[in-house]
């Protein structure tokens, strides 16, 4: 019997090796016909390469092995998929040693608040074109009074709320409150990563020992898929996925048994909708999630839940338009739909080949494990689905649903495939990953006679502060004492420091020249990739194109010339020809003029040559 399992389970695992060849022999096979009716421009328009096919290919990528396990676990193993039992789902309350994990919680509380105050704060210079997607935003809200329709920005409304509620906090507008945000939001996601971790326990029936080695393990990981580095965008963790973190938290108490039902289902839906008017990607995803969810309480006939979530996001959005405004809704509607249909075409690039273009293309290997983590996460789900495994009861729909969050959120490393999206996208993956293989570690300790004997409570407990020793001195150079000491003042003094600290002097120069070219003017026309200029000249941008790249789609371009019409600046600040990296003066080796043909073109013929700043021209009207 045992020898027949083994040739089973050969067949199906060389089975799965072959259909992920197949799927990497068709990758490049797969073209579907290249469309730009929205006039777009970026390199996949340049190469005529439809973004679709990224997603058609890693669509087929992952569901064919899949389908390839789920048919072989049917034929060889006669596994069947229980709909009803599924569907159906009891809830059981699942016992768990509160008093212990709080103490381990706060031992990890302690150390996260201890990395904080050990925190350097380094003072690199500006990214003109990344800072400044923060920092003009907030600065035309407080010119303007307005949101979407003063700036049409790349991600949604945390480039434009996070640094005014830092300004409004710290009471200074400055660089530093701004890059204060990114750290904060960095310490808010290592403290939920402890809740997350705690509440994920709960989709487990490991015993109590081994709960508390399960969360003390997995919670080690989380934290350290997050960073404090101020211009890490891209890390594991990052801000946007705050809200993915916290949606968890709150779904899983729908799936236990829980007193907060309730409030949970209110706060889901909330969180969805707040999602989506800071992070328009993140929101679509968490909205696509709860909308699944919804079809679920249909099939068990809870009207009630469904009604309940209905009418809190009918009231969300009711009490987000009387605070913002109905023509500030508009914007930003139209703001998330042009997002959404252009950022492929304006703002992508092809996704590395896997396994073929490891060693050729820089980004090749990281393309290829993320795409592994997504199959492997894929496979622990599905053959939990299928399995009679009272291992974590009553959870087979949020493992179905957290693995569908997973594999649509890997659409950020499809649409912009580089290091850094490739590397954001392997978050769910790697949870996914980690809490299955941590889970069936632990199982099969619980199995072992020996091994149960000698694993009680209070051994537990020693190693898990054990564990947590040994975490701690591995990051043992983040504690710094003398920091800790200084963190007000060293925290002050950073907020408090002045905007040319951040600049080096050709910046400097340039900012302070052009300020006496353009002082009777009101406003900036910048149409460079350094979009912090308007923040550092202290104006606000005369259309609401600050980033004057996405405005790349046809329809866009003649609202950007009309808005030029309107407001008739006087100057354009304009691209250079110099390739330096730390002005971007190209995205991808595109310059702004090159993605807008029609606004370039009616600049050109409108306005003339007036004097060259640093690695600026400035343009003057004729």
């Amino acid at each position: 019997m045992k020898l027949n399992n083994l040739k089973n389970n050969l067949y199906i695992f060389s089975s799965i090796l072959i259909s992920i060849f197949i799927g990497t022999l068709l990758w490049e096979k797969i073209i579907l016909p290249f469309d730009d009716s929205i006039g777009a421009r970026g390199v996949l328009v340049a190469d005529n390469y439809n973004p679709i096919n990224d997603t058609i290919r890693y669509i087929f990528f992952i569901i064919f092995p899949l389908i390839i396990f789920l048919f072989l676990k049917f034929i060889l193993k006669k596994k069947t998929i229980r709909i009803r039992e599924i569907i159906f789902e009891n809830e059981e309350k699942i016992a768990a040693n509160h008093k212990v994990l709080g103490i381990i919680s706060l031992i990890f509380i302690i150390f996260i608040f201890l990395e904080f105050f050990s925190l350097n704060f380094p003072i690199p210079k500006l990214d003109m074109l990344h800072e400044g997607d923060f920092l003009t935003p907030a600065q035309n809200y407080l010119f303007t009074n307005k949101f979407w329709s003063a700036s049409y920005t790349v991600h949604g409304g945390s480039d434009i709320f996070y640094p005014l509620l830092m300004w409004k906090i710290f009471g200074v507008e400055s660089i530093g409150s701004v890059r204060i945000s990114s750290i904060l939001l960095t310490l808010l996601i290592k403290l939920l990563s402890v809740l997350l971790s705690y509440q994920l326990i709960k989709t487990t029936t490991l015993n109590k020992e081994n709960k508390i080695l399960f969360f003390t393990i997995f919670t080690s990981i989380l934290i350290s898929m997050s960073h404090y580095n101020i211009l890490t965008f891209s890390y594991y963790f990052s801000d946007r996925d705050i809200y993915v973190i916290l949606f968890l938290i709150f779904f899983i108490e729908l799936f236990v048994y829980s007193k907060f039902k309730f409030l949970s289902t209110i706060l889901i839906s909330v969180i969805a909708s707040v999602a989506i008017l800071f992070h328009i990607d993140t929101g679509v995803y968490l909205n696509f999630v709860l909308m699944t969810y919804c079809f679920y309480l249909f099939f068990l006939r809870k009207y009630n839940d469904i009604l309940l979530i209905l009418s809190s996001l009918l009231i969300f959005w009711i009490l987000t338009i009387y605070l913002i405004g109905l023509d500030e809704f508009k914007a930003f509607l139209d703001h998330a739909k042009m997002i959404a249909l252009s950022i492929d075409l304006i703002h992508g690039l092809k996704y590395p080949e896997p396994f073929f273009s490891m060693g050729k293309d820089p980004d090749g290997s990281r393309a290829t494990r993320g795409l592994l983590l997504q199959l492997t996460a894929g496979f622990f789900v599905l053959d939990y689905l299928i399995s009679n495994n009272k291992t974590f009861k009553s959870k087979k729909i949020f493992f179905a649903l957290l693995f569908l969050l997973s594999f649509i959120m890997y659409k950020n490393a499809l649409g912009r495939s580089d290091s850094g999206h490739i590397r954001m996208a392997n978050d769910l993956p790697i949870l996914i990953n980690c809490f299955f293989i941590l889970n069936y570690l632990l199982i099969f300790i619980e199995k072992k006679n020996i091994i149960k004997k000698i694993l009680s409570l209070k051994v537990s407990f020693s190693l898990s502060v054990l564990i947590l020793v040994f975490f701690y001195i591995i990051n043992l150079s983040s504690y710094k004492i003398n920091n800790i000491k200084n963190f007000n003042q060293n925290f002050v003094n950073y907020i408090n420091l002045q905007d040319q600290d951040f600049l080096d002097k050709k910046t400097i120069k340039v900012v302070s020249d052009y300020k006496k070219i353009i002082r009777q003017d009101n406003c900036v026309q910048n149409f460079t990739f350094s979009l912090a200029l308007p923040y550092l000249l202290k104006k606000p941008s005369c259309t609401k194109y600050f980033s004057s790249w996405l405005a790349s789609p046809t329809e866009k371009q003649k609202d950007y010339i009309k808005e030029i019409k309107t407001k008739q600046p006087k100057y354009i600040l304009y691209e250079s020809p110099e390739n330096d990296y730390y002005y971007y003066h190209t995205l991808d080796g595109l310059p702004v003029s090159a993605r807008l043909e029609l606004v370039n073109s009616y600049i050109l013929s409108h306005y003339k040559k007036y004097d060259e700043l640093g690695p600026y021209i400035v343009l003057e009207r004729k």
